[in-house]
């Protein structure tokens, strides 16, 4: 993880694409891995919507190399840093898509990640397809986790660590 940092505050120091420091990449990947802790290791497939600078997709895969990931990112210049950092590091389990999820052609993965996009029941529309009986979705969430999926129509559960909300749904009915 240590690499990916510094690629990140390389690339950031031209292209700005996260706020984060040293110390705070090194905290969020912290909180990122500590979802493992509450999913299914041997998961094939999953979409992380909305990546970002890789938190949480690119860590997850790092972590999950038996998984193939999806990783949806529209904005070209964190886009451009993802496929940097799959280059530099020799991901060869990341296909990084440069499109809004609404704008792919959609197929049935295991799971679901998405950290600081939208809300719950948005993020379950938006990828309704992509979502068979067996998908899981793991979000990351804030202090309002427990009210924003409380009219979810799925099994719904909620772990806390630190101020983050892992919202874990199964059996989601879009």
């Amino acid at each position: 993880m240590n690499e990916y940092i510094e690629l990140l505050l390389k690339w950031n120091k031209t292209h700005s694409v996260t706020n984060y420091n040293k110390n705070e990449l090194q905290e969020q990947i912290n909180l990122t891995l500590k979802a493992l802790d509450f999913i299914d290791k041997d998961i094939k497939t999953a979409i992380d919507i909305g990546t970002g600078a890789g938190i949480p997709g690119l860590i997850l895969a790092i972590a999950m190399p038996n998984t193939k990931w999806y990783l949806i990112e529209p904005l070209q210049k964190r886009y451009s840093f993802l496929n940097y950092a799959k280059l530099k590091l020799g991901l060869k389990n990341i296909e990084i898509i440069p499109k809004r999820i609404e704008q792919i052609e959609p197929f049935k993965v295991d799971l679901i990640t998405s950290r600081a996009v939208k809300n719950t029941q948005f993020l379950i529309d938006l990828s309704k397809d992509f979502i068979d009986k067996d998908t899981i979705m793991l979000l990351y969430k804030g202090e309002n986790a427990e009210n924003e999926i409380k009219n979810i129509n799925a099994k719904k559960e909620i772990y806390q660590f630190n101020k983050i909300n892992y919202v874990i749904l199964k059996d989601i009915h879009a």
